[in-house]
């Protein structure tokens, strides 16, 4: 009676609250006053402390039914903490390390797993701390006895435990976290989670396995679109249903959180939809999981481990079982209420999406990329590689080929198939072009480049910015992301590129793109630099290199003129600031490093800062403040503080760019030198503000 009185049971067409919404709060709060959430938790430890009379130190072992009504407890609980009260619940249950104790006892029972998952998930999303899941007895002997379906929605929890988003009070600004984690007494829970859960050894091939797993439903033959494949698997289940009215509550097969009325006061009857929900959605945090494990400090060891357990073979199975947009035209059957043409919405797009990510995770900087290939790629990248000269590969014959893909293509290519043909709005055309640039990443590797090209991947991403108007912010700028790490270093994917850019139109179109869109292109114009000196650089490439260069590549002659560099540089430092400097805006910082770093190097650092100052000086304004170079200063120090810390890896800085991360210290310290004389210094350029001290 009282889950039904927190419940609305009347269909809902918008997400507006009705009438039914208010009256379920203001039942919450009577009851909540009335001292009912200290009677539910009194019910939920019931029989938990008390020693077993026959058998010392065993506690009393729950019969079926009090599990059922701890269930229907924990439920009601959850209910509650979505009102209004349920900041005042969820601090009464925190109260205790006793109450979160026991709850996590019963994730390992099946008439109770799903619904303690969901109440322990809720508390500790109230909390602004992460969970030490050191506090959490016997948590070791816990996951090693929860079964598949158990473990998998377990993971629910883990999501929250070891999520970097958790651990910073802020969660977008660098100068925020940098500062808390400087302060005294901020401890990473995220690592230290992490290290307990990596030290349980059946964990993360359990994960793999359950992930990879092939039982994907549903599927029907004939049916073209995913959403197409649920509707009818409704219609069955509606009907069967039909005939299978039950009176009575179905005790013996009750599981909370399936089991639930249909009517207020109506028998508590497993809902089929429920389960089938819970299944997929237990999938998803399993594939998120093992994407969070590959974020932490233990990556590399994560990555290694993955390998072995052949995720990366499993991943290009399970691949197969996805429908695309691309592959389903317009001849689907169905489409949800008050969506166009063009959605793609089904319960699928959540598992597609942690796909990718997953596979971007793994593939990012890693020693074991190339197992997304299969054995006869692998032979294809080896003959390309022979030919490759400085930037061939060392590590191709080290690839265990028992681990790889199966059959004649492996998943880089499934993903790269996929993308062509997805529409350009699609909104998994931001992950799958992440996924392959992940690939790409580390060391630049010629052999990689060359083979994506041959399947058409730089034409096809070129060509749909330059002929196309793409308004999403995410996909123009993994599309950018891309591009760079297709053509960096590489000849002839430039030539390639001439040969897209082959109209004054087309070129106009795709710099104007760049131009309008820098935080989003910032990348790919760090790649054009970074190729235009290493084509002209006498020792690395011959004289035909500079040449092309310097005479022939559209992009490469448009980024060697000193003054279109001095503008890119100025519109860099002008759209970032030491206050809103993000994860996803650091990098302009770090390509305006690489201009100067070139600069450096020729000894022409002073020219392109007094230019700076001369010509730009009077036209910015950054945030309120009156100088382009103070802003620059301002910026190099934090950049100090953000990559000079000893818990940085810095390493990708330094394979991406094929710069020594010395080299790049080096030039951020003659920058921010304190020597006003010395005019390779930034502060050289910058007038003083009044008030300020004269030394």
């Amino acid at each position: 009676m009282l889950l039904g009185r927190l419940m609305n049971f009347e269909p809902r067409r918008t997400h507006d609250e009705g009438p039914q919404d208010e009256d379920q709060d203001k039942f919450a709060q009577m009851f909540y006053e009335l001292g009912g959430t200290e009677v539910l938790v009194r019910l939920l430890m019931f029989g938990s402390l008390f020693p077993n009379p026959y058998r010392p130190n065993r506690i009393i072992t729950e019969s079926e039914k009090i599990l059922r009504l701890k269930s229907l407890v924990l439920e009601v609980l959850t209910k509650l903490t979505s009102t209004s009260v349920g900041e005042k619940v969820t601090s009464e249950l925190m109260k205790s390390d006793d109450i979160m104790n026991y709850v996590f006892t019963l994730l390992a029972h099946p008439k109770t797993f799903i619904n303690s998952c969901q109440l322990i998930e809720d508390m500790l999303q109230s909390k602004r701390e992460v969970l030490d899941l050191h506090r959490i007895n016997n948590l070791r002997s816990l996951i090693c006895c929860l079964d598949d379906t158990q473990l998998a929605n377990f993971c629910r929890i883990l999501a929250v435990a070891i999520s970097d988003l958790d651990i910073y009070e802020n969660k977008s600004s660098l100068f925020a976290q940098n500062k808390q984690k400087r302060s005294r007494g901020f401890v990473n829970l995220r690592d230290i989670n992490q290290e307990l859960l990596l030290s349980i050894p059946e964990l993360l091939p359990r994960l793999v396995k359950l992930a990879i797993s092939k039982d994907y439903t549903p599927r029907y033959r004939g049916m073209v679109s995913e959403l197409d494949c649920w509707m009818e698997w409704i219609e069955n289940q509606m009907a069967e249903e039909l005939y299978e009215t039950q009176i009575q509550d179905d005790f013996e097969e009750f599981v909370g959180g399936i089991s639930e009325p249909t009517t207020e006061n109506g028998p508590m009857v497993q809902q089929q939809g429920l389960k089938m929900t819970e299944e997929l959605v237990q999938r998803v945090e399993v594939v998120y999981i093992l994407g969070l494990f590959l974020l932490g400090k233990h990556r590399k060891k994560v990555q290694r481990k993955l390998a072995e357990l052949k995720l990366a073979a499993g991943l290009s199975d399970l691949f197969e079982q996805f429908i695309w947009k691309c592959q389903v035209r317009h001849n689907t059957r169905h489409r949800l209420r008050g969506h166009n043409a063009a959605c793609e919405c089904s319960p699928e797009v959540a598992l597609k999406i942690q796909f990718l990510r997953l596979v971007h995770s793994f593939c990012d900087h890693s020693d074991y990329k190339h197992l997304l290939l299969s054995k006869n790629e692998l032979s294809e990248v080896k003959r390309i590689n022979a030919k490759a000269g400085d930037l061939a590969l060392t590590s191709l014959d080290n690839v265990n080929k028992q681990l790889m893909c199966r059959g004649s293509k492996g998943l880089l290519t499934k993903i790269v198939e996929v993308m062509k043909k997805e529409p350009t709005t699609s909104t998994f055309r931001f992950w799958l072009a992440r996924a392959v640039e992940s690939y790409l990443r580390g060391d630049t590797s010629y052999c990689d480049q060359v083979f994506l090209m041959r399947r058409g991947l730089l034409q096809h991403v070129a060509s749909n910015i330059v002929e196309h108007e793409i308004r999403h912010k995410e996909i123009l700028q993994s599309s950018f992301d891309l591009l760079g790490e297709l053509i960096k270093f590489n000849i002839e994917a430039f030539k390639t590129f001439d040969s897209i850019l082959n109209t004054p139109a087309k070129l106009d179109k795709f710099v104007a793109t760049v131009n309008r869109n820098l935080v989003d292109s910032n990348m790919f114009i760090r790649s054009l630099i970074l190729s235009l000196e290493h084509f002209t650089n006498k020792e690395k490439c011959d004289e035909s290199y500079a040449e092309y260069a310097k005479k022939e590549s559209k992009l490469l002659m448009y980024i060697g003129d000193f003054d279109r560099q001095l503008d890119y540089l100025y519109k860099l430092i002008k759209i970032i600031s030491v206050q809103n400097l993000t994860q996803e805006n650091v990098s302009c910082l770090n390509t305006t490093l690489v201009f100067l770093m070139f600069a450096n190097r020729k000894t022409e650092l002073p020219s392109y800062l007094q230019a700076l100052r001369d010509e730009r000086e009077d036209m910015l304004d950054v945030n309120g403040s009156s100088s382009v170079m103070r802003n620059f200063r301002d910026l190099l120090v934090f950049w100090q503080d953000h990559y000079l810390h000893k818990d940085k890896d810095c390493s990708a800085l330094e394979k991406s760019s094929r710069i020594s991360f010395s080299y790049w210290k080096k030039t951020v310290t003659t920058l921010v030198c304190e020597d006003k004389t010395e005019l390779s210094a930034v502060i050289s350029y910058i007038d003083p503000l009044p008030g300020d001290r004269t030394n």
